[in-house]
Parts: C-alpha cells; sequence; structure tokens
C-alpha cells in the first residue's frame, strides 16, 4: 500500500497513478467502449453514469482559476498528456485557462442522493464585478465540506464550511466572505470531481 501523509501528498499519488492510466489508455486502439467497461468488471449502466460525470469537451463547468476560487466556463479540449482541460471563461477572462482534472467539475445539478456530511462540494460565495478590457464580471465559488444535511418540507438543505482557508493560500477578504455556507439546495451546490471519473475522461 501506498503511504499517503497529507492532502498534497494524495493529490500528487493520484496524479502519478492517472497518468500511467492515461498513458495505458492511450496504446488502446479502442479508448472507452462500454464493451471494454464491461470485460473490466463494470457493468454498462455504472459505466455510463461514471462517464456522465466527468466533464467532456463542450461541457459547461465549474473551475479553478486561481487561489483556490472557481467560476464558470466551457472545455475547449482535453490534454491526456498531463492530464488537463483547456477552457474559455464564461467572463472571457484570459487567464487561468488550463486546469488539471481534479479541479474542474460538471455545472449541472446533482440529485439530493449524490452526496452527504463529510463529502466535497462547490459553492456559491460573492459575486465580482467586470474588469475593464479582462472580464465581465460573475458569481464566484469555492471549495467546501458538508457538514449537517436538514429536510424540511421534502426538500434537503446542506450546509458546511470552506475547506480551504489563508494558510492554503486562499484569497478570503473578498466582499461576502464567511468561513460557513447555510441551507443551500442542489440547485446551488456542485459536486466536486472524483478521481474515479478521470478514467472516463475522452
Amino acid at each position: 500500500m501506498m503511504e499517503v501523509s497529507s492532502q498534497g501528498n494524495l493529490d500528487s499519488k493520484m496524479e502519478e497513478i492517472f497518468s500511467r492510466i492515461a498513458e495505458f489508455v492511450g496504446k488502446s486502439d479502442d479508448s472507452g467502449s462500454l464493451a471494454e467497461s464491461e470485460e473490466e468488471g463494470i457493468s454498462g449502466d455504472a459505466a455510463t453514469a461514471i462517464r456522465s460525470r466527468a466533464p467532456q469537451v463542450g461541457d459547461h463547468v465549474i473551475s479553478h482559476h486561481f487561489r483556490h476560487a472557481y467560476f464558470t466556463a466551457t472545455i475547449l479540449s482535453f490534454d491526456k498528456d498531463d492530464m488537463s482541460y483547456h477552457i474559455q471563461w464564461d467572463d472571457g477572462d484570459p487567464t487561468g485557462r488550463n486546469p488539471k482534472y481534479n479541479q474542474v467539475a460538471l455545472n449541472i445539478e446533482p440529485d439530493e442522493d449524490d452526496f452527504g456530511v463529510g463529502e466535497s462540494v462547490f459553492f456559491p460565495q460573492g459575486s465580482y464585478g467586470a474588469t475593464d478590457g479582462n472580464n465581465t464580471g460573475g458569481m464566484r465559488y469555492h471549495e467546501g465540506i458538508v457538514d449537517s444535511v436538514v429536510e424540511r418540507d421534502g426538500v434537503k438543505y446542506f450546509s458546511g464550511h470552506h475547506s480551504k482557508g489563508e494558510d492554503d493560500g486562499k484569497w478570503v477578504t473578498f466582499r461576502g466572505y464567511q468561513y460557513e455556507f447555510k441551507d443551500m439546495t442542489t440547485k446551488q451546490l456542485r459536486i466536486a470531481p472524483n478521481a474515479m471519473d478521470a478514467l472516463f475522461l475522452a
């Protein structure tokens, strides 16, 4: 078994593993067919479900920019060699357009049962104005951890906190910053990427 002493160490190990997987997949003549997935012990339905969570070219996503801030964008291409995307920001910003696979998540509403307490999400907090000649402004998203889930009138509400702070290099002085997020629904939250999703990147 690998020894993993920190989150940073885990991320590094996972990048190494998936880089090797990418090399192997790249040697295959037929990449990502359902038949191959079934041969590897993954049912067609399961493979389709997993593939649907992995951002693909043309998908609208939430993506990392700088300092643990996330914004909306569209995927233009994916580079298997270094497991990174090339994206176009919705606001037109020309910088920070090559996030790693684990810094991008589909901008679609998840099901209420897709995540729970202790799991990672992206949540909105704080908007930003346009910068002349650079971007048009928009909503800012952040990495968070769900601390509690309550159900009221048949709707689940999720509360939690930022998983990155100033010690991680995160910018925490923006207008509207609060350590916690409260009573958000799936309409507001997005599921943070899972390392296994990278197996199905096109």
